[in-house]
């Protein structure tokens, strides 16, 4: 009975810090009111993720007929964003605003920017704005792991993370679905389909600034590009960095290449549209939703070092059995293992820089990450083109594959650190 009793207690515990409205200050409150705003944000981000994906390349090029250089700025608007983050964080450090403000306005110009577009007269405005929009999307991504490290516990952070981020994918379908079939009835509709993802922008910062969030750390630095020294100060900071770019950079310079593959008559597959959409994002989407909460519990139980690992090799044998074959079933298997791989990879790449960075270097930590995955996404798309100019489309998926396990060796030495406890200074 004695046991029965402190189990029941134990629950009814757990079940008031998670279910409890109380915003005052404390551990209960911080963490419950930081999750529902947080699954606010991704329930509005899904909408805003299929804007990035889908709808603004769509719009670009059936309904103004863009050219090159304006798609391939539209396309990488995000990751220029990611390299803004860096430049952003050096800016509004030590001006005493509050992190939650940070990361919410940088949200209220996307909205802005996106409904400027909905009504935009030309295509130069169209893009100027979506571009802006986007840019400022990408830019924000700091100061919302530095809220999840302060507000979250660090064994529950990929817990609390995964369902936010849930409800984004299943968001992203869900409109990506309903706004393709509002713009099969009429290109002219996209006003409106544009006019709703800059109510969401602003949406998303209103759940932003809701969560309750410390005073963003000053800078010890006087070069804008000041927090890319904690990438050398800090080494297995560092040598993680490394590691993770060689894997992202191979990760990113061949996920256009799959559009080619399966459609283009070049390689003797021409899949028909609805094989590419099932292939390209329906498989790969599906996977990922269903696998997110097993990878957010293996984020807060396991060594991060090889959680790492497994992703690597996972994605690197998903690359592989998609560009071995020109049958679609393995084909497809190789999607749905790159699915599955993206759904841990979400997590990780969102939390990782929790494990690393001590307290009041957070948003610094993530400003040189995210900054580092900017570049790399906003470059490796053109070399993987020229790459597979010159070598073809499959050797430079063996070449991808090569590199995800070079960067999973290179990760070996790093194991017994892995499990290190949170930093504490």
């Amino acid at each position: 009975p004695r046991l029965q009793s402190r189990n029941q207690e134990t629950t009814s515990t757990k079940h008031t810090i998670f279910m409890t409205q109380d915003s005052s200050p404390g551990p209960s409150g911080f963490l419950y009111q930081t999750y529902r705003c947080d699954l606010w944000r991704g329930f509005f981000d899904g909408a805003l993720s299929a804007g990035a994906q889908t709808f603004s390349l769509f719009i670009a090029i059936r309904y103004y007929s863009a050219g090159e250089g304006i798609k391939s700025l539209i396309a990488g608007a995000p990751f220029m964003g990611m390299i803004l983050s860096l430049l952003l964080v050096h800016h509004l450090s030590g001006k005493g605003l509050k992190k939650s403000a940070c990361g919410a306005w940088p949200s209220v110009i996307t909205g802005i920017c996106l409904i400027v577009a909905a009504w935009a007269p030309s295509l130069e405005l169209f893009a100027l704005a979506v571009i802006a929009g986007y840019i400022f999307r990408g830019a924000l991504l700091p100061f919302l792991t530095s809220i999840y490290h302060d507000n979250y516990p660090h064994d529950q952070r990929g817990f609390y993370f995964s369902k936010p981020l849930l409800m984004t994918v299943g968001i992203s379908g869900l409109f990506g679905y309903v706004g393709s079939s509002l713009l099969e009835v009429s290109l002219n509709y996209y006003n409106w389909l544009f006019t709703w993802l800059g109510v969401c922008g602003l949406a998303k910062a209103w759940a932003i600034y809701s969560m309750p969030s410390q005073t963003l750390e000053g800078k010890s630095h006087d070069h804008p590009f000041g927090n890319l020294k904690y990438a050398v100060q800090d080494r297995e900071f560092g040598y993680v960095l490394l590691t993770w770019f060689i894997m992202g950079f191979a990760n990113l310079w061949i996920l256009p290449l799959r559009v080619d593959y399966v459609a283009s008559s070049t390689y003797g597959i021409e899949a028909s549209p609805l094989m590419v959409a099932l292939i390209i994002t329906i498989v790969p989407e599906t996977m990922r939703f269903f696998f997110i909460p097993f990878w957010a519990r293996l984020f807060d139980q396991m060594n991060f070092v090889v959680l790492r690992m497994i992703l690597n090799v996972l994605f690197g044998t998903g690359i592989a059995l998609f560009f071995m074959s020109k049958n679609l079933m393995v084909i497809g298997a190789g999607s749905a293992l790159i699915g599955i791989s993206f759904a841990g990879g979400s997590i990780a790449w969102s939390l990782w820089v929790t494990k690393y960075a001590p307290p009041g270097r957070v948003t610094a930590y993530m400003s040189v990450h995210v900054c580092l995955t900017g570049i790399r996404g906003t470059i490796g798309p053109m070399i993987g083109y020229w790459a597979a100019a010159q070598i073809g489309t499959t050797m430079t998926g063996w070449v991808s594959c090569g590199m995800m396990f070079l960067a999973t060796a290179l990760l070996v030495p790093e194991i017994k650190r892995g499990r290190r406890p949170p930093p504490t200074s």
